[in-house]
């Protein structure tokens, strides 16, 4: 094992200098930092870039759990008191019945070989089942009886708009402000299971296993933005669970494609994805799935509202998206036209850090996280605004991949 660690941080370390010329770009914008070992934990290893947290986990299900709550067991036992016994029952006033009841209702939905995960971390974390499963659920306990509107924005640049560089995305992750305590430290977790499947990081909260976020060993690159809100189904396996196994199964966004069209998720969803060459998004309500193709050669945007001309009329219906859902997308269009052929990870940088009222996504209350990823090249930057600034995660080592 220690063997190994020497080789994985050398391999860190090249990859890291052979991708700096893509964050030189623009100086001042990127802070870069490497990746430093922290701990290791039967197959598991504990890597830090500041205030992100990056596991490497292998094994079967059970045993990545245990991994991940071993390794970062104090980092959950933290955020469970913080966020479920401090702001959810003592400040927002939840019952532990009413937080149950959601958690088990996330719970059940899981495919057995997740369930495996949160359960192996019940056995390392400090946290006992019940615990675990309720951390889990973070983001659904305030949400699952109000949803809400959603915020986040997407974007990818690739072809002509970068001049021939690789494809970039840009991926602003918005909620409530009060999650902004929650998101320190934020987790890249990569799953590396015995079991065949695609090498797959995900990119979440302590403690929370699902793909809101997340990128393949091959490049496939996905993020979920909320659609607009016309309903719920429990009785749906989680779209969230889904494209944690669409990043375990698909290489490439062909594939990403027979999946997410065969899916109908329990509500309506924006996906937007990418692989090594372009990308797309895939429009999902209750009852059907559509894919939306770049807006131009070599640029797609999507906030929060669908864009497919064909979806029925309710789904224009102006109070079903309200805020800030189609400034966002119309600042992020005239960003794309002002940076045509420029686009880099350092301009993607410069466009996630333009506030709506600037012309940007950016909500300066709202964006818990960012993320700028290349998935050509296995890197993410990730971004907590007010607490970190752009940081770079070199994933190719970790996945396997030199």
């Amino acid at each position: 094992m220690h063997l190994r660690k020497v080789v994985l941080s050398a391999c860190l370390l090249l990859f890291t200098c052979g991708l700096a010329g893509a964050a030189e770009e623009e100086p001042g914008l990127v802070s870069a930092a490497d990746l430093s070992f922290e701990a290791e934990y039967e197959s598991g290893c504990l890597y830090r870039a500041g205030e992100v947290r990056v596991l490497e986990l292998q094994g079967n299900y059970r045993q990545m759990g245990r991994q991940y709550g071993h390794l970062l067991g104090a980092e959950m036992v933290s955020l469970y008191q913080s966020a479920i016994e401090d702001y959810y029952i003592q400040e927002m006033g939840l019952s532990p019945e009413r937080i149950d009841d959601v958690a088990q209702a996330v719970f059940f939905r899981y495919p057995r070989r997740y369930r495996e995960i949160l359960l192996g971390m019940a056995e390392s974390s400090g946290l006992s089942e019940q615990h675990v499963i309720r951390l889990n659920a973070l983001e659904w306990i305030p949400k699952i009886y109000a949803l809400s509107y959603g915020h986040c924005s997407g974007v990818a640049a690739w072809g002509p708009y970068t001049s021939g560089r690789p494809l970039v995305f840009g991926r602003n992750n918005d909620d409530g402000e009060y999650f902004k305590q929650f998101a320190v430290p934020l987790v890249i977790a990569v799953f590396k299971p015995a079991d065949g499947s695609i090498p797959v990081a995900l990119v979440n909260y302590v403690g929370v296993i699902y793909a809101a976020t997340g990128m393949n060993a091959e490049g496939l690159f996905v993020e979920l933005n909320s659609g607009p809100w016309v309903g719920f189904s429990l009785e749906r396996k989680s779209i969230f669970t889904s494209l944690f196994t669409f990043l375990q199964d698909c290489a490439n966004l062909d594939e990403l494609t027979l999946a997410m069209l065969a899916t109908l998720p329990e509500l309506n969803t924006i996906i937007n994805a990418a692989d090594r060459r372009s990308a797309c998004s895939f429009e999902s309500s209750l009852w059907h799935a559509r894919r939306r193709g770049p807006n131009e050669p070599g640029f797609i945007a999507a906030t929060n509202h669908f864009l497919s001309m064909d979806w029925p009329p309710a789904n224009y219906d102006p109070q079903l998206r309200p805020d800030t859902t189609f400034r966002r997308y119309e600042n992020l269009l005239r960003l794309g036209q002002r940076y045509y052929g420029r686009f880099s990870p350092a301009m993607m940088m410069r466009v996630l850090d333009t506030t709506i009222e600037n012309g940007g996504p950016t909500d300066a209350t709202d964006t818990i996280f960012q993320v700028v990823a290349v998935p050509a090249q296995l890197v993410l930057w990730m971004k907590m605004p007010g607490t970190q600034d752009w940081t770079k995660v070199p994933l190719g080592p970790l996945m396997g991949k030199e």
